[in-house]
């Protein structure tokens, strides 16, 4: 009986110890592009402007709801006439 206790020890710490003893090794080839940004924000004289390759757009901004706790100010601004499109906008004291 103690044989089959130390053998099944013996092949549970083999079975175990082997995928840290393994040397097989792997290649990871990943294909693509980086691209630039396609769009940004910017702030010019207190007003969005959305700037998208070299079409320049001030954005309106209709609806603000604010939070304020510990420092920071969260504004949520709705951008245009499009309730889809909004900024998030933090500000730290």
């Amino acid at each position: 009986m103690n044989k089959y206790w130390l053998s099944g020890i013996i092949f549970l710490a083999y079975g175990l110890a082997s995928p840290a003893f393994s040397s097989e090794t792997a290649t990871l080839t990943i294909n693509g592009r980086i691209s630039s940004p396609t769009c940004s924000m910017d702030v010019v004289n207190n007003h969005l402007q959305q700037r998208c390759g070299q079409l320049l757009q001030r954005v309106e901004t209709n609806y603000r709801a604010s939070s304020t706790a510990k420092g920071v100010t969260t504004e949520v601004v709705t951008v245009g006439n499009n309730d889809k499109r909004k900024i998030v906008l933090n500000r730290y004291d």
